[in-house]
């Protein structure tokens, strides 16, 4: 579990770079309000993370089960996708300043709170079958 929990930390950085970087992007069309930009960014981020958790951290990439997993781990990121948004709102409500940096700032923030529950999530729900299989071949 070790190297996969620092493989799927990997990932998480790079996740949060693409939804923060999405965030920002989505942030430049006019109109755009914070909230669905936020969500938008998020889903790209998920989606960044499922190839990268099947086929790197917990090496599912022989599978043929792409869709059922793909189903599943969006799923389990159902939870933190509004963990994310709702903590990004409530840090809008406290702070409510449109300065670039505070909006990253409560985007990162947002984010971070996700880690744990994806982890365990991806591990124990929708890559079980091979996460698992090489805890005990270890």
């Amino acid at each position: 579990m070790g190297g996969q929990a620092v493989r799927f930390v990997i990932v998480g950085v790079v996740n949060t770079v693409v939804d923060l970087a999405a965030f920002y992007l989505l942030g430049l069309i006019p109109g755009m309000p914070d909230i669905a930009a936020k969500t938008i960014s998020y889903i790209l981020g998920i989606c960044n993370s499922f190839v990268w958790n099947k086929y790197w951290t917990f090496r599912a990439g022989r599978s043929h089960r792409a869709r059922r997993e793909f189903a599943v781990f969006f799923f389990v990121n159902l939870p933190p996708l509004l963990v994310n948004v709702i903590v990004f709102t409530l840090l809008g409500i406290w702070i409510s300043s449109g300065d670039f940096w505070v909006r990253m700032g409560k985007a990162f923030a947002a984010a971070v709170i996700s880690v744990i529950w994806n982890f365990l999530g991806s591990r124990y729900l929708a890559f079980r079958h091979s996460a698992l299989k090489r805890d005990h071949n270890a």
